[in-house]
């Protein structure tokens, strides 16, 4: 249908209508509004034309927004160009340059979102955190271990302390969401942000694969003309592609805030997540590899949680609208703590076979946690469901109305009864309240369990 001046005036009052002749040719729509708009027009056509043609006034915020992430790009790169040098100078020190990238990186990522509240206080709370738990991992190796730092050949691996340098990145990003929240530890806003994490994963991948394509046609012509460039390819231009691509992909995300490809993919993988799991473990009941004895498997059933877990997280705040996804989100986290519980009788079985060890114990402790993750999910989302019955509506209307009549003619009446009932919090905002047991787990594989093991 074509669509004319005319007709948009004939469905003004019709917004549904609007949004259907706008979707389906956006440049006659976006056109024809222009011509429609000045300053005599109605409401619903300034609307139309800011929301199509508006542009933010802040230009110079953004200019030094785009120069300070530049500026976080190569720090972030400096490190990874170092690591990757062949020089023998840096070969002496890789084991610890190359446990200092990754925290660097959350150092920096810290400071993007900290630029909206730039401050010398927010500033230093997005470094030193990142600083102390280098400065403790590397006295770990010398004060538990008793390893000279010289010698890298002379560090032995301990399953406590390497355990304790992947939990610090746990902590790491809860240090990077309070720097999202300008350090406003009371209004901790953790639906944004994990929004914010959903969208830039996707986006990162995006671009990494675009990279790579481009990086691959870029060799392909150099090696058609003679040229090697293999070499400063991936020292270089891979290296801070690396880099940037996190950093691009949270200024595309601040600056197309209404396209969501994170909801998509979770909304389109959580089906078929239950399926696999279904599948898989129906299969595994007639194998003979069992998580029990095979480490393989055992560390597949964790991975798997720990991405249902998230996935289960972001479909529950971003909303679910279609009922199919909607009934799976019921049966997906049933099914895992199924899953779950398989895993722990087999933590359980190789303590009792094999003995104490860090590993085990820091497994055990992360699988209870993310059990209690699981059946919390479940009881938010089949209380939902309950509180949405008209029968249960009625009877605990009923029996509370009972009760409270109880206590007045007892005259034990609380205060709390005179209050008006309160409406429940949404499943989106009562799911994220479980994130914090993360944080305290995390803190007891990092600053006890190497003191407990004495790096064993």
């Amino acid at each position: 249908m074509e669509i004319t001046k005319e007709i948009i005036l004939e469905n003004i009052e019709a917004p549904n209508v609007l949004e259907d002749l706008y979707q389906s040719d956006k440049k006659a729509f976006s056109e024809i509004i222009k011509t429609m708009h000045n300053d005599d027009s109605v409401l619903i056509i300034k609307y139309w034309y800011t929301r199509l043609f508006y542009k933010s006034p802040n230009k110079k915020g953004n200019i030094k927004k785009y120069i300070f992430t530049a500026f976080l790009i190569v720090l972030t790169w400096i490190p990874i160009r170092l690591l990757i040098a062949e020089d023998n100078y840096y070969a002496n020190i890789y084991f610890y340059l190359k446990k200092a990238v990754p925290i660097i990186f959350f150092m920096t990522l810290s400071m993007f979102f900290v630029f909206n509240f730039m401050k010398l206080k927010n500033v230093l709370l997005s470094i030193i955190p990142g600083v102390v738990f280098y400065g403790y991992y590397i006295l770990l190796l010398r004060f538990i271990l008793l390893r000279p730092l010289a010698n890298i050949n002379n560090i032995i691996t301990s399953q406590s302390i390497n355990n304790a340098y992947y939990f610090i990145f746990v902590l790491l990003w809860f240090f990077i969401l309070f720097s999202q929240s300008n350090y406003n530890f009371k209004k901790l806003n953790y639906t944004i942000f994990l929004e914010k994490c959903g969208e830039t994963i996707v986006w990162s991948t995006i671009f990494i694969i675009g990279g790579a394509v481009i990086v691959g046609l870029s060799l392909a012509l150099f090696n058609a003309i003679g040229i090697d460039a293999k070499d400063f390819y991936f020292k270089n231009i891979i290296a801070l592609g690396l880099a940037a691509a996190p950093f691009v992909s949270l200024l595309v995300i601040e600056n197309n805030s209404r396209i969501k490809l994170s909801v998509i993919i979770a909304n389109i993988f959580l089906p078929i997540i239950l399926v696999s799991l279904v599948a898989f473990g129906i299969v595994s009941i007639f194998t003979e590899t069992k998580p029990y004895e095979d480490r393989d498997i055992f560390i597949t059933y964790n991975i798997m949680i720990v991405l249902v877990i998230c996935i289960l997280i972001f479909t529950s705040i971003n909303g679910i609208k279609n009922k199919f996804i909607n009934v799976c989100s019921y049966i997906l986290p049933v099914v895992t703590i199924i899953l779950d519980i398989i895993t722990l009788s087999a933590v359980i079985y190789r303590l009792n076979k094999y003995g104490i060890t860090a590993n085990k114990i820091t497994l055990l402790g992360t699988n209870i946690v993310m059990l209690g993750h699981l059946v919390f999910m479940v009881y938010l989302k089949f209380r939902q469901k309950i509180e949405k019955n008209i029968i249960w509506e009625c009877l605990k209307t009923l029996v509370l109305s009972c009760f409270s009549t109880l206590m007045v003619k007892l005259h034990l009446r609380n205060s709390l009864y005179d209050k008006e009932p309160q409406k429940n919090q949404p499943v989106v905002l009562e799911v994220t309240t479980y994130l914090p047991l993360y944080f305290v787990w995390a803190f007891v594989v990092v600053f006890i369990f190497p003191f407990v093991f004495r790096g064993a």
